[in-house]
């Protein structure tokens, strides 16, 4: 069995003409991704499990004029499944497909979210079933509102996690390489 989760971040410069103005509006943004991941070895070297997420997202918009808006802050709340493959030494492959959705609370900024990724880590062992893993991944995000207006993002995340190996006869095959 596979326990433990990664933390995820990225930080993005943003310019867009796609307003009422036309005019330009820059800004920046910061993601924080936390994840929980918790599969299984269906192979020696092939974990299946649940993707589970707390997304949360934080802009900062400077408009033509040189004013700053508000921050707009969301955070989402995603799960899904995610398959993961190691290869020699510890480097694993990853890819994951979520779906969820944000803003429990208000009503009227209420969005359905879909999220999937493919990375590429290395797990780290500190001893026979703890790892530390280094993740860089590529990252598709895609939020729809009620109206059917979407929102679409395509970019890196770096993270950092820590797992468990469970039921070491699974492991020991990812273990042995090191």
């Amino acid at each position: 069995m596979l326990l433990g989760g990664n933390l995820q971040g990225s930080y993005k410069v943003t310019s867009s003409e796609l307003n009422n103005t036309g005019q330009e509006v820059t800004g920046r943004r910061i993601d924080f991704n936390l994840r929980s991941k918790n599969g299984y070895f269906v192979r020696e070297d092939l974990a299946v499990g649940l993707d589970l997420s707390v997304l949360h997202q934080s802009n900062k918009i400077t408009d033509a004029t040189d004013s700053d808006r508000e921050p707009s802050r969301e955070t989402f709340v995603l799960a899904g499944p995610f398959i993961r493959y190691y290869m020699l030494n510890g480097v694993f492959g990853e890819v994951t497909m979520l779906a969820g959705l944000n803003n429990f609370n208000d009503v009227n900024r209420k969005y359905k979210a879909l999220e999937g990724g493919v990375g590429l880590g290395y797990a780290f062992f500190i001893n026979k079933q703890f790892s530390l893993e280094p993740v860089l991944s590529v990252r598709y995000f895609r939020k729809v509102d009620r109206d059917g207006r979407a929102y679409t993002e395509l970019g890196p995340m770096i993270g950092f996690g820590l797992q468990a190996y469970l039921l070491r006869q699974k492991s020991h095959v990812i273990k042995r390489a090191l």
